[in-house]
């Protein structure tokens, strides 16, 4: 496909200013420029353009302008001992294990705490917190901000709803960045991250990270909050 074809200085213009554009604006869009071009030409041109960094997919159908960059959680060598230990014991489960500092990525003060979240079915909390409390020293289970072991390294087993949205990085169940930010706007635990740090962490992650809106709101809908962050989402954006 010639270059021409893509009108890539012509779209940057058109849609560079705009949150978000849609698969029928692409089409239109190439309409002005070929009257009678095909759908199946447009979608191809869609590919083609995201494979190229030119626009990023956010959504279903849903566009921008610009590079994606993608939230890949860091994964740390007590990380893959933890996940060595759950596919061991628990083969079948699903699951899924962060840490705390990956929110220091778009906060404005930085966390210091050691903890690392192991997020599991609901039914299997109680089974897995008993035996990692066998293999690790410092385990709570629930939702918890307490510093019960101060300066310690500390896992704290949570349930995993389901339907959460998860990615594997290095091989490791993680979670996604639509993930942790309906998880920091919701959850108790992260309390002490509202008001004004809430609004920068989201403004830091809607500017930094590709994030799929669809993919937020629907997990946000698991929670009961899809109406709430919606609103928020735009006050901030």
């Amino acid at each position: 496909m010639r270059q021409t074809d893509l009108h890539i200085k012509e779209l940057q213009a058109e849609f560079g200013n705009k949150d978000y554009f849609q698969v029928e604006d692409l089409f239109a869009f190439y309409q002005s420029f070929e009257p009678t071009i095909a759908k199946s030409t447009v979608n191809w041109r869609i590919y083609t353009l995201v494979k190229t960094g030119v626009i990023k997919r956010i959504g279903r159908g849903k566009y921008n302008c610009g590079n994606g960059n993608a939230f890949i959680p860091h994964i740390t060598p007590k990380a893959l001992k933890i996940n060595t230990f759950m596919k061991t014991n628990f083969p079948y489960l699903n699951y899924i294990i962060w840490h705390i500092s990956e929110i220091n990525s778009v906060s404005q003060h930085l966390i210091n705490k050691d903890t690392y979240y192991v997020e599991v079915e609901r039914d299997a909390v109680d089974a897995v917190f008993e035996q990692l409390r066998e293999k690790f020293k410092y385990v709570l289970r629930g939702k918890t901000n307490e510093d019960v072991y101060f300066g310690e390294s500390v896992i704290v087993v949570r349930s995993l709803v389901t339907g959460s949205p998860t990615q594997l990085a290095s091989n490791v169940p993680t979670t996604t960045i639509e993930k942790l930010l309906v998880d920091l706007f919701s959850d108790k635990e992260f309390e002490f991250l509202q008001g004004y740090e809430l609004t920068h962490i989201f403004n830091n992650a809607f500017s930094k990270y590709t994030i799929n809106i669809d993919k937020l709101l629907r997990y946000a809908s698991r929670k009961a909050k899809r109406e709430q962050i919606s609103e928020f989402i735009k006050t901030i954006k």
